[in-house]
């Protein structure tokens, strides 16, 4: 019996894409480990064209290896067919999304997420170069002349979707290297191409204002000389800057539904899969530069950590959480073992070991 057990369990981590094992087999209790090197992070229009398409490839490449997922649905029932290991992160993001948003862990609970999805492109897909992220700031009087959306085959986010040409089109991006001439397809919620649908009003909310309110360099500023301390209040911030992000491109990244998925199987599926969308990485990168330049603000701020803001006006807020802590293991699927958030608060320290260049 002690021999089919030990044989099952080597034939699951056989078939386990190194990335999964990530953090779980470096000894992270008990064994302090230092920076070999620190990575770099860098903005997206200052890599070359051959730094960005690089990155784009290993994108792709991730996309590329596909194998059957072991672990099970909402439901305990086993998830059919084959989905790539980029498609993993999707799942992963919808499994346990109610550890990833509005509550005290989305900073870091996305900070440790990021970290997985540029180790997995290491790691399986050889990737060395820079981290990018998206400074939206430097674009808010203008997102859609942005230089994250190039249409360059080889190394082109692309733009927005074709949402009109006919009624299939379903906002399919049709430029850069993500089109459906570079055979990039997803598989959560279902099969299908990237979507994107760029717009400043969506019309999704009563009397809305427009969706680059938040993401000037004052707002920004603001947002981090205003709340020295509060972690609270700075983490509210940065989720308001990350959803006016996701809900300006639309598409996978907003969480809106593919066509050919029914309204029925659609329904609380909003946010799951917006990894879907290249895009989510450098967007989160971005809000993750930001908290790195909150904690650095300040002495206070490297460690401040709570579900609570300093100041309070209303203890029935239910955005409060008395019970928030930094010891709290957070949860990623079969992406990486429970993570607390004490152990990615410093981003140049092992197992984290990375730097974002204006930090220098």
């Amino acid at each position: 019996m002690g021999r089919w057990i030990l044989f099952l369990v080597l034939a699951i981590l056989a078939v386990l894409p190194s990335a999964h094992l990530s953090y779980a087999d470096e000894g992270i209790e008990g064994h302090p480990q230092k920076c070999s090197k620190l990575l770099t992070r860098k903005e997206w229009r200052t890599l070359t064209n051959r730094e960005k398409a690089e990155w784009v490839g290993a994108v792709k490449c991730l996309a590329s290896i596909r194998h059957e997922r072991l672990s099970l649905t909402k439901d305990q029932t086993v998830l059919e067919g084959k989905r790539s290991l980029y498609d993993d992160f999707s799942y992963s993001h919808a499994s346990v999304e109610h550890s990833a948003h509005r509550n005290a862990y989305f900073l870091p609970w996305h900070r440790w997420f990021t970290h997985l999805f540029d180790t997995s492109l290491r790691r399986n897909c050889g990737y060395s170069g820079p981290t990018p992220y998206w400074d939206w700031s430097r674009d808010h009087a203008d997102l859609f002349g942005s230089p994250v959306f190039e249409d360059s085959p080889e190394y082109g986010l692309g733009g927005t979707g074709d949402c009109d040409s006919f009624p299939e089109a379903d906002c399919i991006v049709t430029t850069g290297a993500f089109a459906p001439t570079g055979n990039f397809e997803l598989s959560w919620p279902i099969s299908h191409r990237l979507r994107r649908n760029l717009t400043l009003i969506t019309g999704w909310f009563p009397h809305e204002l427009p969706q680059n309110r938040t993401l000037s360099p004052d707002f920004v500023r603001n947002s981090t000389e205003q709340t020295t301390g509060d972690f609270f209040r700075f983490q509210h911030a940065m989720a308001l800057l990350h959803n006016h992000v996701h809900n300006f491109v639309g598409g996978d990244l907003a969480g809106d539904c593919p066509k050919i998925l029914s309204e029925e199987d659609c329904q609380g599926m909003a946010i799951s899969f917006t990894p879907n969308d290249p895009l989510f990485w450098l967007h989160h990168a971005q809000i993750d530069r930001l908290w790195s330049k909150w904690q650095r603000h300040h002495p206070s701020n490297f460690a401040a950590f709570s579900g609570m803001p300093l100041t309070l006006h209303n203890m029935t807020d239910p955005r409060y959480d008395l019970d928030a802590h930094a010891d709290h293991q957070m949860t990623f699927d079969v992406q990486s073992v429970p993570v607390a958030p004490k152990r990615v608060f410093d981003t140049e320290s092992w197992p984290l070991c990375y730097r974002y260049t204006d930090e220098e």
